[in-house]
């Protein structure tokens, strides 16, 4: 690789390193409208590499530091949140986690940084639109051979990962029928969703370096697809979920991811696996993705090229006993346990619609969404 391509070479990390960026809600305290609160609180900190801001100035960035495991990256990023938490409440500012806001209406204020300013001048008005948040996942991987191996095995997952993490049913006033509408705002966009698949990755960098001379993309991070490979961190990021309202959920949908990942890696390494979901036809994986975004753990998973559907919760349900040794290895069978008695208790899109079915007020909606944060940081 040439010596203008050093940062597409891949540096491998340590095995199953973990990390995760989550993106939250700055609501106003007395509202609970979205507020631009991103500048003011940025200038309240001192320097630091775990709080960011993001396109929008009413979103915050949290990251955690590269950890070795569940339980050192849970002690992370909650003494993370409880220090900007603190930091919001001197602005009069409020957290908030979900894929997008109940009930605000008005265009995003752009955050005036270079990037930004740069993607609002390539998509236009859609930059003014992109109210939605989520969170990310970062597993360490060894090469970029095997980092796009394990992005090929893990594209049926998507619908699952999506279908669990689910927590948009409302956007801008509006109940909108679907448990994940912060996928059909990113639809509008030219490059999110299922990522293509590449052999090698000497096939990923001709195509990236493509894109280059085609001035699509500029550097790794202008693509957006719910799986994407970070050379230069040595990881696969996996971005396909909603944020979500509590710690503990996020910690249980990581747990997830990260066994998963481990398992398809020993799969793809030992060339062998157990019960697998199968690469379908591209048109296929987007029917199982908008499935998911509409009907959540109630959508029916179509498992063949043929057309023959599974129940979401049974094909979770049997994802979790075939995780369950990994899990045991890991260290991450306790938080898949919590996953299963979540699943009985339901996804965030289904607690956001019974507060509005018991209420008729999406202020009513925000407010318990918050509280759900806030009574967590403050244990």
């Amino acid at each position: 690789m040439g010596k203008s391509h050093k940062h597409l070479e891949f540096k491998g990390s340590r095995r199953a390193s973990l990390g995760i960026e989550i993106e939250f809600q700055l609501l106003d305290k007395e509202g609970l409208d979205l507020a631009d609160g991103i500048l003011p609180l940025i200038e309240s900190y001192p320097e630091t590499p775990y709080i960011k801001p993001e396109m929008s100035q009413c979103t915050v960035e949290i990251n955690s530091k590269v950890c070795t495991n569940l339980q050192e990256l849970e002690t992370d990023i909650i003494a993370v949140m409880q220090t900007l938490a603190a930091r919001c409440q001197q602005q009069d500012l409020v957290l908030c986690g979900a894929g997008t806001h109940p009930f605000s209406v008005r265009p995003a204020t752009i955050t005036p940084l270079p990037r930004y300013r740069g993607m609002e001048k390539r998509v236009g008005y859609l930059a003014h639109i992109f109210k939605t948040f989520a969170f990310h996942i970062h597993v360490g991987m060894p090469s970029g051979d095997t980092t796009l191996a394990v992005m090929a095995m893990l594209k049926p997952y998507l619908p699952i990962l999506l279908a669990l993490s689910a927590s948009s049913p409302f956007w801008e006033g509006h109940p909108t029928g679907f448990a994940s509408f912060r996928q059909r705002v990113l639809a509008i966009m030219r490059d999110y969703g299922i990522p293509p698949t590449f052999p090698q990755w000497k096939d990923f960098v001709t195509f990236f370096e493509n894109t280059q001379t085609a001035g699509v993309y500029g550097i790794i991070r202008d693509i957006h697809w719910d799986l994407r490979p970070r050379p230069q961190l040595g990881t696969l990021e996996i971005r396909v979920m909603d944020t979500q309202p509590t710690i503990k959920e996020t910690m249980m949908l990581t747990a997830l991811v990260h066994t998963l990942v481990v398992y398809l890696q020993h799969c793809c390494e030992q060339k062998e696996c157990g019960y697998l979901l199968m690469p379908h036809h591209w048109w296929m994986e987007k029917m199982n993705h908008f499935r998911s975004s509409h009907e959540g753990v109630d959508a029916n998973y179509i498992i063949d090229d043929q057309g023959h559907s599974k129940p979401m919760r049974a094909i979770i349900q049997e994802l979790l006993t075939t995780l369950t040794p990994t899990a045991e290895k890991l260290g991450t069978a306790p938080y898949l346990k919590r996953l299963e008695t979540h699943m009985e208790e339901g996804p965030s899109y289904l607690r956001q619609r019974e507060v509005f079915k018991r209420t008729g007020s999406l202020k009513e909606v925000a407010a318990a969404l918050a509280q759900e944060l806030e009574q967590e940081i403050t244990q």
